[in-house]
């Protein structure tokens, strides 16, 4: 008892007594059948939550495995092996990378694929021919001449190879289609069957004409959808067409920096496209693209001001005489105000305070028309570059690509766009600059031209039906998954008259 009285020890032994006997009482039959249901209620509660854990692991696993196959298809990359074994997936290091390709459809019997955009004043051809003998005749037609008709040209320059077939660039008046048809059926150059992709106003047009003259297969290839297509399948497949400016002086002599094939493939990026205006694409992916903004400063308002201030009558001669002038002599810098840099608010020298500024202190007569000409291209190319800069500050792209007929060949102009881009991101963006400008779409026409079950059998981005809308997929279901019915309207190349006037009028809407 270690010196604890023997009472105290005996009261504490019959509590201990008590204590055990109320344990060893039976027990009430109720509580024990509630403490039955909840120990098996926990059981089962535990058991379930342990067996959905389990089954969401394994769908997951399972979805990502099937996922993963799939892109190295797509992509281009190893199949998984015979007998189940997986190869281990390639994913790319920027998550922003698409994974996937754009290739040329399969040809059709006849061997040719061709791709047409016809404008409103100049119509594209873009044609590619495998090694088929139909596809022969219309080889030989186009390689033994630069000119056809009297309108008809051919631009070498544009051409290119790929994968052993060389796809091949002409040119035409619009105003001219029935005459170009007419060559082509005299000539017999489209057989009966060739995939023939159309974009442009004309698609509608001359629909009929080229389907009763030529009986081709007649696809209509949304504009906008062909022109993204073409640009990217140059970005993706072919070297040496997309370049950017490295120098950082204003006025350092223009040479190109060509980027490698498939540099400039991510996503989100911009286009900017420079024609009488200026449209701003963005697109978010291959499928997603869509018109941000623009300005209605572009080519036509450098051609319309400089016929007016210095007489010219083509844009070639107004860029001649751009290059031969000295805008410092027109426009009012920073360094003509404030003696120098304004170092206060970071403005060298250089900067232009006010475009055509020195002629409210001057008279006008004091400078030659090449230094106007001079400074107007720097208004235009200068305000081109900081709008697309002020939209990519609200989207983030991971590139701006400028394009269009304002740019063909007009280096100075992207030159100065690129010095504007560089110097108002502080470096830190490049602007990126397209060969071959002009034929996108009719590229991208090509691409889309194909029938639909050769397009889906070799996995290309295109769902395209014979409505006025084409609608893009970076994935599609296998030849096989396609229901008769499907397969009907998309095989339908004729489309009712009335039909086909109601979906222009809704598209026009």
């Amino acid at each position: 008892n270690n010196g604890v009285s023997s009472s105290s020890s005996s009261s504490a032994n019959q509590h201990l007594l008590n204590i055990l006997r109320v344990e060893m009482l039976p027990s009430n039959p109720k509580n024990t059948y509630y403490s039955t249901i909840r120990n098996y209620t926990a059981v089962f509660g535990f058991g379930a939550i342990f067996g959905s854990g389990i089954a969401y692991c394994w769908f997951t696993r399972r979805c990502y495995k099937e996922k993963d196959c799939l892109r190295r298809a797509i992509s281009g990359g190893e199949r998984p092996r015979e007998g189940g074994e997986r190869l281990p997936p390639q994913l790319p290091k920027d998550p922003s990378s698409r994974f996937d390709s754009i290739d040329l459809p399969e040809f059709p019997p006849t061997g040719i694929l061709v791709g047409i955009d016809i404008g409103g004043t100049l119509s594209k051809i873009a044609v590619c021919c495998s090694d088929s003998k139909q596809a022969q005749n219309l080889r030989n037609f186009i390689e033994k001449s630069d000119t056809y008709g009297k309108t008809g040209k051919r631009d070498t320059k544009a051409d290119f190879m790929f994968e052993d077939k060389r796809i091949m660039f002409l040119t035409y008046e619009t105003a001219r289609t029935s005459n170009a048809i007419d060559i082509m059926r005299r000539e017999n150059l489209i057989e009966p069957g060739t995939a023939i992709g159309c974009t442009g106003g004309g698609a509608f047009r001359y629909n009929k004409e080229f389907q009763k003259q030529l009986r081709c297969g007649w696809r209509k290839v949304d504009e906008m959808l062909a022109l993204v297509t073409g640009i990217s399948f140059l970005i993706q497949k072919v070297p040496q067409s997309i370049y950017t400016f490295p120098h950082f002086a204003e006025d350092a002599e223009p040479k190109k920096q060509y980027l490698d094939v498939g540099v400039a493939d991510r996503y989100p990026r911009m286009i900017v496209n420079v024609g009488s205006g200026v449209s701003i694409l963005l697109m978010e992916s291959a499928n997603e693209f869509k018109r941000v903004g623009g300005s209605s400063l572009g080519g036509a308002t450098f051609f319309g001001l400089a016929k007016l201030i210095s007489g010219c009558t083509s844009f070639e001669e107004a860029l001649s005489l751009a290059r031969r002038g000295d805008s410092k002599k027109v426009d009012l810098l920073v360094g003509d105000i404030y003696g120098g840099h304004y170092c206060e608010l970071g403005l060298s020298a250089d900067v232009i305070a006010a475009y055509f500024g020195k002629l409210a202190r001057c008279d006008s007569t004091e400078v030659e028309r090449e230094d106007l000409m001079a400074a107007l291209l720097k208004l235009i190319t200068y305000s081109i570059g900081s709008t697309a800069f002020l939209y990519a500050k609200i989207y983030n792209p991971k590139k701006i690509i400028f394009t269009g007929n304002f740019l063909r060949g007009n280096v100075d102009a992207e030159a100065r766009i690129a010095f504007m881009v560089r110097r108002m991101s502080e470096g830190n963006t490049e602007a990126l600059f397209l060969e071959r400008v002009g034929y996108y779409g009719s590229l991208g026409a090509l691409l889309g031209a194909a029938p639909i079950r050769a397009r889906l059998s070799s996995l290309s981005i295109f769902s395209i039906d014979d409505g006025c809308r084409e609608t893009p997929q970076s994935l599609v279901l296998p030849a096989s998954k396609i229901s008769p019915k499907q397969a009907l309207l998309f095989d339908n190349d004729q489309v009712e008259e009335d039909e086909e006037k109601k979906e222009h009028d809704d598209k026009c809407i």
